[in-house]
């Protein structure tokens, strides 16, 4: 839903959903999240988009029949795309044509270009060779009666190389229905070249618009500025707001629940018999089936997190100084904020990746960065004093933002009721400050470490370049809550959550601010940094070793990332940091799966000492902080028996 809101509030002309996973079923049951699905089928989907959709929604996949194209425009799509079962069964466009209109029907086709030139339709997902060229079948399905066609370069898809005008001109010229182009899309300057040079009618894309700020507003502009007619660009959306709407009391009501359900808890499901759900491993390092970042397995069991890393390994020297030289020419084209003093900015916390970051950008890029951070009063005595150093060492200038307390004590308590994560506040800040004051200052650039999901779970390729956005902010850092969520709860104030309100969109614009990933430009290996980072600038780790973890690097600005909020993560999902650990090490050729194995199940269940702090700090106990938590626990992972929580053993 966040994703089509944002679509939303950007004025998209129209929305196309395609449904081409590998299960049928969608399951978005996360109960820590915001936005929850009763169900988990695309009608489902569906129902609940409809909602913040306000564009032309055109859905496919899956559609076998003539009652599933009715079900789909049911359930709130306009149109409706067919593909295999179009060659599988021809007569089905002609017959909804008839019954639906031909103005709803539309017809994909997946086109590869063999080695000779010669262009053949594919079916079943781009898996099977069908013989016919695509302007046979496009001509074909013109006459049965289809309104569209919905032209996709195989070759071209997700690659970021361009459209295949060659492909585009010969079925756009070819037929008198409108012809939308997609698969290639990597520049903005893309869309224009598949209109003006291919004769599409219109241009779908999908990456370029998940991955980057305003980017469909910036696509529009550079098809305006290149003669495109289009409707003005216009920023923000008079149907819809970009912060969600909250229902107050629905909300309030849902709190209520939770608090009334952790009392029950543990008289809840007390059966003998109740069966261990079955979770499943990555057979090549050590993440599960169900997790907080999005992962998947391929045929050999083997996650998308330790295929992605594969691919890093497979990028040649040469190409990542390309990437490197990239960089630079982003941060070329947008430097000299304001007063002409700052390059770009750095979020910091003062970790090893923050020293990794700036001694990059600031050394070996020649670069003056302006350091950010943003304080969460949740700082090791270790965790300070390597953030403190910083300005000295690296001889930049820093600005610290730190919230009020009493604020932050607020916010902690909260988290940890509406969405097991007392740590909502921090995740959110560190993404917010810096991005406020890139507006104040107008500096265009911001520089993050490693992108999470692509470095841990895969759910992007290293091809992809995703970059910090308003949405991937809302979505992955905040569970979808913004910070107006908490307003009017506990005393607070909008006044109160100033420090996490992004800004706005016109702002974004007008200073052109990009938040990019460093560890999509250079090849990033954090135990690799840490060495170096201790060797060459003094970097302190623990004297001691966490609870939850063996790592003594990781997370000494956030004494709560290591312990109590990954414990809740344990309870959630059934795994915690020290997982995450070992799957980067094994990936790096630094540990073997047993040993791995082992030092989970010593770490992984572990209740932290930082526990105790907690408490104290929000005024909690701890048998109220275990009956809250216990609501969150998955019952995809956990099962009770015989009054204790169980799951099933890693193998």
């Amino acid at each position: 839903m966040s994703t089509i809101e944002r679509f939303s509030h950007w004025n998209a002309d129209e929305i196309v959903i395609l449904d081409i996973g590998d299960s049928e079923s969608h399951d978005l049951r996360r109960n820590d999240l915001q936005q929850q699905y009763a169900g988990q089928s695309i009608l489902d989907v569906l129902s609940e988009i409809t909602r913040v959709c306000f564009m032309p929604m055109t859905v496919g996949g899956r559609v076998r029949s003539l009652k599933d194209i009715e079900a789909r425009l049911r359930h709130g799509a306009d149109k409706c795309v067919i593909n295999t079962q179009a060659i599988l069964e021809p007569t089905i466009v002609s017959s909804a044509a008839r019954t639906f209109g031909s103005q709803c029907i539309v017809v994909s086709i997946d086109a590869r270009r063999h080695l000779d030139g010669r262009y053949e339709v594919f079916s079943n997902d781009g898996k099977t060779a069908t013989g016919m060229s695509p302007l046979e079948w496009a001509l074909r399905c013109e006459e049965a009666g289809c309104g569209e066609i919905l032209l996709n370069s195989i070759d071209r898809d997700g690659s970021g190389s361009g459209f295949d005008c060659d492909l585009i001109r010969q079925i756009s010229h070819g037929v008198d229905i409108p012809v939308i182009a997609c698969g290639g899309a990597g520049r903005y300057e893309d869309f224009s070249s598949a209109i003006l040079e291919g004769g599409a009618s219109a241009v779908a894309a999908a990456n370029i618009f998940h991955f980057f700020e305003l980017s469909y507003p910036l696509a529009k502009e550079a098809c305006i500025d290149a003669g495109v007619p289009m409707r003005p660009n216009r920023i923000g959306s008079r149907w819809i707001r970009r912060e969600p709407i909250y229902d107050f009391v629905q909300e309030t009501e849902r709190i209520e629940v939770r608090l009334t359900r952790s009392k029950e808890i543990n008289t809840m499901n007390e059966q003998a018999d109740v069966p261990v759900p079955d979770v499943t491993w990555c057979r090549k390092c050590t993440y599960p089936s169900l997790s907080a970042a999005p992962i998947d397995f391929d045929q050999d069991g083997v996650c998308t997190g330790c295929q992605m890393s594969d691919v890093k390994e497979s990028i040649s020297r040469e190409v990542w100084d390309e990437r490197l030289g990239e960089l630079c020419r982003v941060i070329e084209s947008g430097r000299h904020g304001r007063d002409g003093k700052y390059d770009c900015i750095i979020p910091v916390s003062g970790g090893k990746d923050s020293y990794f970051q700036v001694d990059t950008i600031k050394n070996k890029l020649g670069f003056n960065p302006l350091l950010v951070t943003y304080h969460g009063n949740n700082y090791t005595p270790v965790g300070w004093r390597n953030l403190s150093r910083m300005q000295q060492v690296f001889d930049v200038e820093h600005i610290i933002v730190r919230p009020p307390l009493e604020t932050l004590i607020k916010l902690n308590r909260l988290g940890f009721i509406v969405m097991g994560d007392m740590n909502w506040h921090a995740h959110m800040g560190i993404t917010t400050v810096p991005v406020q004051v890139a507006a104040e200052y107008e500096i265009s650039t911001l520089v993050w470490g490693e992108h999470g999901y692509t470095d841990l779970s895969g759910q992007f390729s290293m091809h992809d370049f995703p970059e910090m956005s308003y949405r991937d902010r809302l979505e992955h850092f905040g569970r979808g809550y913004e910070w107006n969520y908490f307003v009017g709860r506990e005393g607070l104030t909008s006044e109160d959550m100033k420090f996490w309100k992004y800004p706005d969109d016109q702002t974004l614009m007008d200073v052109g601010i990009r938040g990019l990933y460093l560890g999509n430009y250079l090849y990033w290996e954090a135990n690799e940094h840490t060495d170096r980072m201790i060797a060459e600038f003094g970097f302190e780790t623990s004297a001691q070793s966490f609870d939850r973890t063996y790592r003594r690097a990781s997370n000494l600005d956030d004494m709560h990332e290591n312990g109590v909020h990954d414990y809740l993560k344990f309870i959630k999902f059934g795994y915690g940091r020290c997982t995450d650990h070992t799957c980067k090490d094994i990936r790096s050729g630094r540990m073997l799966r047993d040993e791995a194995i082992a030092l989970i199940e010593k770490y992984d269940p572990v209740k932290p000492r930082d526990l105790a702090r907690w408490l104290t700090y929000v005024g909690m106990s701890e048998d109220e902080f275990g009956r809250i938590a216990d609501t969150f626990r998955d019952d995809r992972v956990w099962a009770m028996k015989r009054g204790h929580w169980i799951r099933k053993e890693i193998s």
